[in-house]
């Protein structure tokens, strides 16, 4: 099997947010990618979680029952994200990174630091399980 860093999106190819970033750009990020699901990190470049539509739809329906809140300056550190997504770091196992595929669709993936380096995507490793798997297929068909 592959490293599984071979099929990482990097940081630098990744739509991800700041937690410093507003409500009004976070929503406008969703409209533009249609993702549902965004990474969130710091100043420092660490991993800070992933926002979804449903939390930015939690904050538009608290605006609209408090107009005191604005929008345009409401942060994203200000939002708790409902959705726990699990990370990992460059050193886990492929059998590690395939069960967490299962549960979602995207491995944010952190450095020692917590730094976020990119993601993996759910459908780059099962592609590469089933590349796998029909390669042991066909080893077992010579065997015999």
């Amino acid at each position: 099997m592959k490293n599984h860093l071979f099929y990482l999106l990097p940081k630098s190819d990744t739509v991800f947010l700041t937690n410093t970033d507003s409500y009004r750009h976070a929503y406008n990020m969703f409209v533009l990618t249609n993702y549902t699901a965004l990474p969130v990190i710091n100043k420092k470049g660490q991993y800070v979680g992933t926002i979804c539509e449903g939390d930015l739809l939690r904050v538009q329906s608290l605006s609209l029952a408090h107009p005191e809140i604005d929008l345009d300056t409401f942060e994203i550190k200000d939002i708790e994200f409902k959705t726990k997504i699990e990370v990992a770091r460059v050193n886990e196992s492929f059998d590690h990174l395939v069960d967490l595929a299962a549960r979602q669709n995207f491995i944010p993936l952190v450095d020692d630091q917590g730094v976020f380096i990119g993601i993996l995507r759910r459908q780059e490793l099962i592609k590469e399980l089933l590349s796998f798997l029909s390669n042991k297929v066909s080893e077992q068909k010579i065997a015999n």
